[in-house]
């Protein structure tokens, strides 16, 4: 047995087992307003252990029935959480595959949004096999009422087909793209370019890895609408959550 299938036994009986959870980290709006929240999972391996998603993810992202049952597996812990703390004001987005999004997941994610906003988050770098039937589950999801946004903006390779072609309702700018926009002025040049893009199709933006005072600022001046970054909280537990993050110190920085 190589170790690709000895590490999926072992992911599959961590989803099993519940050790593979949602944690979740806040969204802020310019004038640091609490929005919502992005699904970032964590593999609680011990006490002391904790893997991040580019641990286990990469694994298991092409394989269709191990990438399903994770995601009905942090579904159902989300609804766990909600149901008895319902809250229609804030919105909760969750990373998902297209071959993820099957029956079941559809139902899971229906019965969610009955007590948080759902809006699932399409990687750019997803390889959608059936684009016609992606879509049109697409478009039934929003018809449920649940939105739909690109994550990884500028990080794929079709960044205009999957921009102008699917009806996407917020944008996801990466870290990638954020990083140094105080100090390099090139890649804010950039980054400006990105955003005249978006705002073409007239779509709201969240932009990802907002780390410090001055990237902060520069980002309103640019407009954008909403942020995310450990300059407003890290990635907490259900358990933990708050409703008004409060910034927190760089020791309690930890990776996406």
């Amino acid at each position: 047995m190589n170790s690709i299938a000895i590490k999926k036994i072992q992911i599959t009986d961590a989803i099993s087992t519940g050790k593979i959870q949602p944690f979740i980290q806040p969204i802020v709006n310019i004038n640091r307003k609490l929005v919502g929240f992005e699904v970032l999972s964590r593999w609680i391996v011990s006490e002391h252990e904790i893997r991040l998603p580019l641990q286990f993810i990469p694994i298991i992202k092409d394989d269709q029935q191990l990438s399903e049952s994770l995601t009905i597996s942090l579904l159902h812990q989300l609804i766990t959480r909600f149901t008895s703390d319902k809250n229609n004001a804030l919105f909760i987005s969750i990373n998902i595959y297209s071959h993820s999004l099957t029956t079941s997941v559809i139902y899971l994610l229906t019965k969610l949004n009955k007590f948080i906003n759902v809006v699932i988050e399409i990687l750019e770098n997803d390889d959608i096999t059936n684009i016609n039937h992606f879509k049109m589950t697409l478009h039934h999801l929003k018809m449920k009422g649940i939105k739909i946004a690109l994550d990884d903006f500028g990080c794929g390779k079709n960044i205009n087909d999957r921009l102008f072609d699917y009806p996407f309702d917020y944008v996801k700018l990466d870290k990638l793209f954020i990083n140094d926009i105080d100090t390099d002025l090139d890649k804010l040049k950039s980054l400006q370019l990105m955003i005249e893009l978006i705002r073409y199709v007239n779509l709201p933006i969240i932009a990802e890895g907002v780390e410090n005072e001055r990237i902060f600022n520069i980002l309103t001046m640019l407009n954008i609408e909403m942020y995310q970054g450990y300059l407003f909280s890290k990635p907490v537990t259900l358990e933990k959550m708050l409703y008004q993050p409060a910034p927190l110190t760089s020791n309690n920085f930890e990776n996406k």
